[in-house]
Order: C-alpha cells, then structure tokens, then sequence
C-alpha cells in the first residue's frame, strides 16, 4: 500500500502543490513508457476499497491488447484513484459501447489507470496515430522524444527526436500538433532516430489491400 501512495506522488505531483499535475506526452513515449497498452470499453465502476479507501475498480471489456506482460493474464478490471487530486481518472463517457485506447502500470500486481496515462476515445485518434500504436511506436522505444516548451531547446544525442509542438502551436495548446498526430522517431538502424511520416506508409498499405 505504501508503494502505491510513493508512485503517485512521484508520477503525479508537482513539487510543493498538493494537486495533479501531468506533462503532456507524445503518443509514442506513451505507449513506450507504460506497461500496458490496450484498447477497450468501459461497461462497469464501482468503489473498490481491498487496494486502498477511496479507489474505483472500472470493468473492462478489452478488445486490443497491444503491450502487456506475461504475468497479467487479463485486463478485465483496472483500477484509479477515486480522488482527482491524487491523479484518479475520472470516466464520463456513459457510451459503454465507446472504444478507449488506455496506457497503464502495473502496482502492486494490479493494473492501473491515471489521468496522467493516455486514455483517449480510439475514434478521435488519427490514422497515423491508431497505425503507430498497432505497430510503429514499439519499434521507436530505443528512441527518446525530447519535449520543448520555450526556446531555445535542442537535442544531445543522436537518439533523440525534439518534439515541438507545444512551441509551435501556442494558440492551441490543448490540441496536438502535427508531430504528435502524423510522426513517430524512429531508428533508422545506423544509431540514429530521426522523424518519419506515417503518412507514406500508411497510404502504401492501403493502395496495396484495395489492389488485391
């Protein structure tokens, strides 16, 4: 119970403010920084109080698992904090036939959820995006995408992407940018990861399944 509380304050907090503070994530430092990556429905929410006071268990019916270790055998069940204050999810969505992709850890030897994961409607994701989940962001996770935030920012190794969104779209920091919704940093093999589109890749398998 006392590595719980220690790993959201770590994960969760910002220093000195009693309150959740979370950075903003390139998809594929999501995915490659979690534990789990899966896709699935919230159908369930009850109070859940055998892990800590004031948790939620969510019943989850999972359609897509796209990361997981072997010593969790299913994804029926995820649990958060009941508090926003202490980074807890909160669900809203009522549509429990709504696909989610969800980031989580693993505490304790249960699977849990933040509001500081990725958890987003699976619908609202681009093209490039869904495709980088199913299968180019895990192969960019020797890659480091480094956020910038103000100018001026720079990378210090050959391995690292800059990621600068949040530089260039000041007017609409609560939307991601082109990097974030098209890009992924991968290894091109000689010890260097530099931006890719997704969007070649992605048009040459689709002119290749309406060929056949």
């Amino acid at each position: 119970m006392f590595c719980i509380v220690v790993l959201l304050i770590v994960g969760c907090f910002s220093r000195g403010a009693w309150s959740c503070s979370c950075a903003p994530k390139h998809p594929q430092t999501a995915y490659c920084h979690s534990e789990i990556v899966f896709r699935g429905k919230f159908i369930g929410q009850t109070p859940h109080n055998s892990i800590r006071d004031g948790w939620v268990q969510y019943e989850m019916n999972t359609t897509k698992v796209y990361k997981c270790p072997d010593q969790i055998k299913d994804l029926q069940f995820v649990y958060s904090p009941g508090m926003e204050s202490l980074c807890g999810y909160q669900h809203q969505s009522t549509n429990k036939s709504q696909e989610f992709l969800i980031t989580a850890s693993i505490v304790n030897e249960q699977v849990m959820i933040t509001s500081c994961g990725y958890i987003t409607p699976w619908a609202t994701l681009t093209a490039f995006q869904k495709r980088g989940f199913q299968q180019v962001y895990q192969n960019g996770c020797s890659c480091q995408i480094v956020p910038c935030y103000s100018v001026p920012c720079e990378v210090t190794s050959d391995r690292q992407c800059l990621w600068t969104d949040s530089v260039m779209q000041r007017t609409h920091q609560n939307k991601e940018g082109p990097q974030a919704l098209h890009l992924a940093c991968v290894n091109k093999g000689n010890g260097l990861c530099t931006w890719e589109s997704q969007k070649s890749r992605l048009l040459t398998t689709i002119n290749k399944s309406t060929a056949h």
